[in-house]
């Protein structure tokens, strides 16, 4: 991280833990705006950042007032031009026995804690995505939102409230390039604390032992710089350790069954999708919303709008109205903006505006004439050009019967038909091998790994962070490389000498070359894309000197891979893949970003293309879809 060219926000900066990380920040070189509601705190901090010859503002603000706190951060944009990292700190504790006394002697314990980190987080989020850069925002809760506190509940519900909300909202900052978490700290040996103490109240279970605050700067300092780290919640023990709070599990217990009526809308044991029909067919409209490319363009974004379009009054022959429910998001979805699919940019200038997206599954809503082997109500993937639309008209040939309509559904299509069709077709993938999967935590890697796995193999993968190291660890892979700890080509060199007989790459650029000196005798290595080289124009990839001759000696290959050149194979490959999910056999991770509509699919392509993501990245485009009864994801 370049410390000097960053800056930021820090409420209830002028004492206690917001104080210190400010001064953490200030050292580390970033400018730093003090937040505080006494002015003469916020410049004392302020100060102190100056004697270390850090630069520092400092701003009196009550975070309860709206409009003051949105000019504080207008005054910080003015003062350093940019926003990347926001400390919401400032907090209060309650006053009073919560049954004995009036609401106004809390309220203001919900109005700071809670509500006004929540608006402290919209005006920063909105700051960050208006610049068109990535940023963090920790918000600053407490173990007393993650466990009773009886001492103080009105505090423990503001403190929960912000942990509940970094859970829920930060999936969907995260694919707008603005991360969220929260600490969770024990009590710390703050003023805040004192005055607990100075009121007579009595203290957590903790006792009298208490966190320093160094240790929840140290804490909130690791989520800074974690880049890997969204909706993170990390509680500081006063033992001094860190723990990653995770959702609780088996919590639930049923005390009674679901009435008959409340039964018979669930998924019945047949596997039928109960509503299908009636959900495509309530109100089918007049026109349609699509994504439309209006100019050719890497940047998916400014490539594309939302267009409107009559939807027609009959339907021609072999053809049939589908409304969509869920669509796919892939990293080819900025060659095709880009117009890398018309054979050369002057074709695709002519073409313009096109229809993008590639995948989509719906429900079948209408029939035209000529069209046997469907009904209406019947669940179908499409496999087209134009998916990034609500309603499609299509040929029925294209659309491809499914046993529900579910997101694991699209995760199948594009990505899980590239692994299947592509191991065995120009991976001639064997058993008793060894297997190495690139970017293997992403929406085609993941299938790459289990079936590679399956076929009797040793996987190995590569990733960028720990979540995604775990997440390949479930699926099977017997050697993970995080390459962000870990030196990829001295793993391969020291642990792997004999190189591999089956190469599964699609990151390109250090990566492909990289591969392709780690191919055993007789090694195949599969090309389905080079996603490092996408978004920055796709330049002539420079292939490492002497490929002909390391192959010749090697009697290795390299095989390109394009999906479309196998249509004929997808109904078999297919089957096959759902047949295996449902069967259990084979494991959908879906991204945990979630999109919805439209107006979110250029928010899903950013979160694609940020490294961040894992597993399938899917957009809901209905409101309102019937419940598959699909497995959970992973």
């Amino acid at each position: 991280m370049e410390w000097s060219r960053k800056a930021a926000l820090v409420t209830g900066g002028g004492s206690g833990i917001g104080k210190q990380i400010a001064l953490a920040l200030a050292k580390k070189g970033c400018k730093v705006t003090v937040i505080d509601i006494s002015e003469c705190a916020a410049r004392s901090t302020a100060d102190e950042v100056r004697k270390l010859g850090g630069k520092a503002e400092a701003a009196q603000c009550d975070v309860r007032d709206d409009s003051a706190q949105q000019a504080a951060f207008e005054a910080h944009h003015r003062s350093f031009g940019r926003l990347d990292i926001a400390i919401l700190n400032a907090g209060i504790f309650e006053k009073g026995d919560f049954v004995e006394s009036e609401g106004a002697s809390w309220q203001a314990t919900l109005d700071i804690n809670l509500r006004a980190a929540l608006v402290g987080t919209r005006l920063a989020a909105q700051t960050i995505i208006a610049q068109r850069t990535k940023g963090v925002i920790l918000l600053m809760a407490s173990a007393g939102g993650l466990f009773p506190m009886p001492i103080a509940p009105v505090y423990a519900a503001s403190k929960a409230g912000l942990v509940h909300f970094t859970r829920s909202i930060a999936p969907k900052l995260a694919g707008q390039g603005v991360r969220l978490c929260a600490v969770c700290p024990q009590p710390v040996d703050t003023p805040m604390v004192a005055s607990m103490r100075g009121l007579g109240l009595p203290m957590p279970e903790t006792g009298e032992q208490l966190l320093t605050p160094a240790r929840v700067v140290e804490a909130s300092m690791l989520l800074v710089e974690d880049n890997d780290a969204v909706g993170r919640i990390l509680m500081v023990h006063v033992n001094g350790k860190f723990y990653d709070w995770k959702a609780p599990k088996g919590n639930l217990q049923q005390i009674r069954g679901p009435s008959s009526s409340e039964a018979s809308s669930q998924p019945s044991s047949s596997g039928r999708q109960p509503g299908l029909a009636e959900w495509a067919t309530a109100a089918v409209p007049s026109h349609r919303s699509k994504i439309q490319v209006h100019k050719l363009s890497t940047d998916f974004r400014a490539a594309t709008r939302i267009a409107a379009e009559a939807l027609p009054g009959q339907l021609p022959p072999g053809h049939v109205l589908v409304r969509r429910a869920y669509a796919g998001v892939n990293a080819s979805d900025v060659n095709y903006t880009a117009g890398r699919y018309f054979g050369g940019g002057a074709a695709a200038e002519k073409r313009l505006p096109f229809d993008a997206g590639f995948e989509s599954v719906g429900v079948v809503a209408a029939l035209g004439p000529a069209v046997s082997g469907l009904k209406v109500g019947d669940p179908v993937a499409e496999m087209a050009y134009g998916a990034f639309s609500e309603w499609g008209v299509v040929q029925a040939k294209h659309a491809l019967p499914v046993p529900v309509v579910a997101p694991q559904i699209v995760a199948l299509l594009t990505s899980g038909l590239t692994a299947s069709i592509g191991l065995e077709q120009a991976g001639r993938m064997r058993g008793g091998e060894t297997v190495l999967v690139t970017a293997a935590a992403g929406g085609t890697g993941q299938f790459a790994v289990q079936l590679a796995k399956a076929a009797g193999n040793a996987v190995v993968a590569t990733c960028g962070s720990d979540d995604k190291a775990a997440l390949l660890r479930r699926l099977g892979a017997d050697r993970v490389i995080n390459y962000r700890k870990e030196s990829l080509k001295d793993v391969l060199r020291k642990e792997y000498p004999k190189g591999f007989d089956l190469i599964w790459e699609s990151v390109g650029g250090d990566m492909f070359t990289t591969c392709l000196r780690a191919l055993a005798q007789g090694g195949r290595l599969v090309v389905i894309g080079m996603m490092s080289q996408y978004t920055d124009g796709w330049a002539p990839s420079k292939v490492a000197p002497g490929l002909p001759e390391l192959l010749l000696w090697r009697s290795a290959t390299v095989s390109g891979f394009f999906l479309l050149h196998y249509a004929a194979l997808y109904r078999e490959h297919l089957q096959k893949l759902v047949t295996a999910w449902q069967a259990g056999k084979l494991h959908v991770a879906l991204d945990s970003a979630q999109f919805r509509g439209l107006e979110q699919v250029a928010a899903a392509q950013d979160r694609l293309h940020s490294g961040q993501s894992m597993g399938k990245i899917v957009v809901q485009l209905a409101a309102d879809v019937p419940p598959s009864g699909a497995a959970a994801k992973l």
